[in-house]
């Protein structure tokens, strides 16, 4: 049953972070008092930091429960998982470092701290990768997987179904689906049948009995979802609902009461707040300013191909829409040929696009047709990390067809972002882009940035 599964491997998850962190904490006390770095003769005995265990112990399993790491079906790739663990543990020694101050029966070293955050990092990210290695390698020989009944036919349940194929190491195994039409009954999605209508739905819930039930069809009353969820509880069944418009309006709502009447609304962004905006323009300064001085010479060798290769000017530039819908001009690598949207008019650029530049071709391949763009982040028309500017007239069209396309300009526009590091560019679905774009203006946190440009550096799937 899945709930057991999930306490097994929430249990094994928390005795194997408990190990880490043994090990972490002894190998800290050694390398700070044996490691030639203890200059005073004396040297404190490890009894008197076993003590500070029953104090480290629990912060640290403490705050990764609240980061939610104890929750065995999270859908997080191990990068994400390895980032959030620094985020946790970082929190947990700088609380250590400030309980310290409190403190006065002994004098804990600071230094001692810092080592602890460093082996605390590296071995509980190794021993998690290597954990969910292990599920993964599992999942894809097809044990502890989760039977999914998708309740509905449409388009979102075949994006379901395809992430599932594509993403075994989940264990989301989906074995059937409920239609609203007699004549879809025997048909299929990606493999899996359509096995009768939706208004039988619970004779096919007793009669599967999956591990999931997940609900996608917009046009059951609230009424009909409380009968699913009430039998799914009574069953043991897990529940989950489809959010409405794309995913998009549930994902931040918030509650605000006003003489006792609670009024639903957009909760204000993470970059809203001054101080974050100053951390991360503070951020895009120093790691531009960086990355333009290393990548200066690598420019101008960048800039005599292109200038050999023919005619043409070396850089593109282009008009796109940014924060609060203002217009910036983009700099580019030029990587077309000159004039080649002439006869087209604005369009992307797609697969085996014959206007590109032999050098073009290469520079896109690598991403190195964007460094010019640091040009922009100095100038702070757009940041580091951020929703990817498109230009007006794409603008026009998806603020008429997407709903809340234009809450995306509520940020800078960004040399990457999350929707790109999930492979989610090019000539690829607006809507889609728009869910990891506003997860990120939602979730926003320097940390997040730095694991982006980590994922960017690592990431295969580039512009063509």
């Amino acid at each position: 049953m899945r709930s057991s599964y999930s306490r097994r491997m929430a249990t094994a998850a928390v005795l194997l972070d408990s190990a880490m962190i043994l090990l972490s904490f002894i190998l800290a006390y050694f390398f700070r008092f044996s490691g030639g770095l203890h200059t005073d003769s004396s040297v404190p005995s490890i009894s008197d930091y076993w003590h500070a265990l029953f104090v480290i112990l629990p912060v640290f399993l403490v705050l990764f429960r609240e980061a939610g790491l104890y929750q065995p079906w999270r859908y997080m790739r191990r990068v994400e998982e390895i980032f959030l663990v620094i985020k946790v543990v970082t929190y947990a020694v700088v609380l250590l470092m400030a309980i310290t101050f409190f403190y006065r029966e002994f004098s804990y070293s600071r230094l001692y701290l810092v080592f602890l955050w460093f082996f605390s990092c590296l071995f509980i990210s190794l021993g998690r990768y290597g954990f969910i290695q292990w599920g993964y390698w599992r999942r894809e020989r097809q044990k502890d997987l989760v039977e999914v009944l998708i309740i509905g036919l449409n388009p979102n349940t075949r994006a379901l179904i395809e992430w599932a194929k594509k993403n075994p190491h989940y264990g989301q195994s989906p074995v059937g689906i409920l239609a609203q039409n007699v004549e879809d009954i025997g048909k299929s999605v990606e493999g899996v049948p359509v096995l009768g209508l939706i208004e039988h739905w619970e004779t096919f819930i007793r009669k599967l009995h999956p591990g999931q039930v997940v609900l996608l069809d917009e046009g059951f009353s609230r009424e009909k979802v409380t009968e699913i969820v009430a039998v799914c509880e009574d069953l043991l069944v897990d529940f989950k609902m489809g959010a409405d418009i794309y995913g998009l309006i549930a994902s931040n709502v918030g509650v605000e009461y006003v003489r006792g009447i609670p009024l639903l609304g957009f909760r204000s962004l993470p970059l809203d707040d001054p101080w974050n905006r100053f951390l991360k323009r503070a951020f895009d300064l120093l790691l531009a300013g960086v990355m333009t001085l290393v990548f200066f010479p690598a420019g101008l060798v960048i800039a005599g191909l292109i200038k050999l290769e023919g005619k043409g000017p070396v850089f593109y530039f282009q008009e796109r829409v940014g924060r609060d819908g203002k217009e910036f001009r983009l700099v580019k690598f030029r990587t077309m040929q000159p004039d080649a949207e002439k006869e087209t008019g604005p369009v992307w650029a797609r697969p085996g696009d014959d206007r590109r530049t032999g050098m073009g071709e290469c520079l896109r391949r690598w991403n190195f047709d964007e460094l010019p763009q640091l040009m922009n982040v100095l100038r702070g028309e757009m940041s580091l990390v951020g929703p990817r500017p498109e230009r007006a007239h794409f603008v026009d069209k998806f603020r008429e067809s997407v709903p809340r396309y234009m809450a995306r300009h509520r940020v800078k526009s960004g040399l990457t972002g999350w929707a790109q590091v999930h492979g989610l560019r090019g000539d690829t679905s607006i809507e889609e882009r728009l869910k990891y774009d506003l997860y990120y203006m939602e979730n926003w946190s320097l940390l997040l940035d730095v694991e982006i440009l980590v994922m960017t550096l690592l990431a295969f799937k580039n512009a063509y």
